[in-house]
C-alpha cells in the first residue's frame, strides 16, 4: 500500500492545521474493500499527527439490511429513511455497536487512542421524534407514513466530544441517539455528523460515500461535479438527478455549511487516501459544497 506524502509545497502550511476541528462520516458501503478500513485508519493517524482533531460519525445501512433479511425481516425504506419498529431498532443497535468496535479496534491498530460510543451518550444528541413522512402511494395519492423510531436532530451538547478530544482520544460514534424521555431511536447517521460539526464549531465536515461524488447524471462518473454551491444542490434535488439516499447527504452537507462550517467534502472511501489529498493534497477527489 502507497503511503501518502505530502506535497512538498503544502509543508508551510501544515503548521495552520494544528488543532483544526473536522468531522468525518462514513458509511458500512463505503469502506468495504480489501483493506479500506486499516487504510481510512492509517490516513486518520496522518491526520492526527499533524496536530488535526478529528471526531467520526459512522453510520451501517447495509449491514443493518443484511441482518433484517438474515432474520427474514422486511426492510422498509421511505424518502431514503428507514422504516424502524422496536425490533428493527434493537437490529440496528447490535449492528451499529458490532461495526463500532471493529472500527475502533482498526484505529487503535494504526496508533490511535480510539473511543466508541452511542450519540446518545452524556446526552451529547438528544432528538426528538420525527414526523409521519408524506409520500405518493402506488395510485399516486398522497400518505403519511409513520416512521417508527426515527429520531431528527434537537440538540447537541458537545461536552463529552470535548473532553474526549483534549484528552487525546479519537471519537468514534454511532448514530442511535436518545428523546428527552431517554428512549432510544435510530438517527440517520449524516444528519447527526452535520450537527456534532456545528456544535464543535468545525471548520470541515467530511462524507465518505461509495461514489466518486456529486454528479451531475445520477451513475455517471465523468459527470461529477467538484465544486458546488447550495443553489447547485437544489437545482440537482428539484430536477431528479440526485434521489433516495443522496438526499440526506445532501441535506446533512446544507446544515454544515449554513451553521459555519467552511466547506462540506463528499468524498469517496475506496480512492486511497481521498481525505487526505482533499485536505492537504490540493487535489479533487469529490465533490466540495459551500455557501
Amino acid at each position: 500500500m502507497k503511503e501518502f506524502e505530502i506535497p512538498r509545497e503544502k509543508a508551510p502550511e501544515l503548521r495552520k492545521l494544528r488543532g483544526k476541528r473536522i468531522v468525518i462520516k462514513f458509511g458500512g458501503s463505503s469502506l468495504n474493500g480489501n483493506g479500506d478500513l486499516d487504510r481510512f485508519s492509517e490516513d486518520i493517524a496522518a491526520l492526527v499527527g499533524l496536530g488535526i482533531r478529528p471526531v467520526i460519525v459512522h453510520g451501517g445501512g447495509p449491514e443493518i439490511s443484511e441482518e433484517m433479511r438474515r432474520l427474514g425481516k422486511e426492510v422498509k425504506k421511505v424518502a431514503g429513511l428507514r422504516v424502524t419498529d422496536d425490533e428493527t431498532l434493537e437490529i440496528a443497535r447490535n449492528v451499529l455497536s458490532r461495526i463500532n468496535s471493529g472500527i475502533v479496534a482498526s484505529l487503535k491498530k494504526a496508533g490511535i487512542k480510539a473511543i466508541g460510543m452511542e450519540a446518545g451518550e452524556g446526552s451529547t444528541v438528544t432528538c426528538a421524534k420525527i414526523p409521519p413522512v408524506t409520500v405518493r402511494d402506488a395510485e399516486g395519492n398522497e400518505c403519511a407514513v409513520d416512521l417508527g423510531n426515527v429520531g431528527e436532530v434537537e440538540k447537541v451538547d458537545p461536552s463529552a466530544v470535548n473532553l474526549l478530544c483534549a484528552s487525546g482520544f479519537v471519537p468514534v460514534i454511532y448514530p442511535i441517539s436518545v428523546d428527552c424521555k431517554g428512549r432510544a431511536m435510530n438517527v440517520n447517521a449524516d444528519t447527526i455528523a452535520a450537527h456534532i460539526a456545528k456544535s464543535l464549531r468545525s471548520d470541515d465536515i467530511f462524507l465518505v460515500t461509495d461514489v466518486p461524488g456529486l454528479m451531475k447524471e445520477n451513475g455517471n462518473g465523468s459527470t461529477i461535479i467538484h465544486q458546488a454551491s447550495l443553489a447547485d444542490i437544489d437545482c440537482l434535488i428539484s430536477t431528479g438527478a440526485v434521489t433516495d439516499g443522496m438526499i440526506p447527504k445532501l441535506e446533512a452537507c446544507r446544515v454544515a455549511v449554513l451553521s459555519g462550517v467552511k466547506t462540506a467534502h463528499m468524498v469517496c472511501g475506496s480512492v486511497p487516501h481521498s481525505i487526505l489529498n482533499e485536505m492537504i493534497g490540493g487535489t479533487d477527489c469529490g465533490t466540495r459544497i459551500t455557501l
